[in-house]
């Protein structure tokens, strides 16, 4: 199965927020790969912007925070494949006014360019406007207890 993970979901696990477990499950079945995971490289450029941030914040500088950033997107880069999306998409992702935000738009786009079969998220209402026949938008809460239970 091809899981495309929302950006929101490393966040969770990284400051261990309320799906922390859930989410943890959820990247242990994609390292031992049970399921395969997927991310746009959006996502990836949103995680190397706020992973740097966070350094700083905690006062790491470079070359140390370079070092540092460089070495969590390697393990996510591990985990996970990161795709793109064509012109055609990023054009339906802007005019798909089901989305209120385009951003979760280009995300929905990427994981249906890269045929995933679930779009997990910890902000469901952001995926409303998703067409369930064409992808599950679930929770890892409710990915895990539906497929890895």
């Amino acid at each position: 199965m091809k899981v495309f993970l929302d950006t929101n979901i490393f966040l969770e696990y990284f400051e261990q927020r309320r799906e922390y477990e859930a989410v943890g499950k959820l990247l242990n079945a994609i390292e031992e790969r049970q399921l395969t995971g997927v991310v746009s490289v959006g996502c990836v450029y949103t995680l190397a912007y706020l992973i740097r941030m966070e350094l700083k914040r905690q006062g790491i500088h470079r070359p140390e925070q370079t070092e540092r950033l460089r070495s969590l997107l390697g393990i996510i880069l591990h985990l996970v494949k990161a795709v793109g999306v064509n012109h055609q998409r990023l054009k339906a992702g802007v005019a798909d006014v089901s989305f209120d935000d385009v951003e979760d738009s280009f995300q929905y786009q990427s994981a249906l360019q890269a045929k995933c079969d679930a779009l997990v998220t910890i902000n469901l209402r952001d995926y409303s406007g998703a067409d369930a026949s064409r992808i599950e938008v679930l929770s890892p809460a409710e990915f895990v207890g539906k497929y890895l239970l």
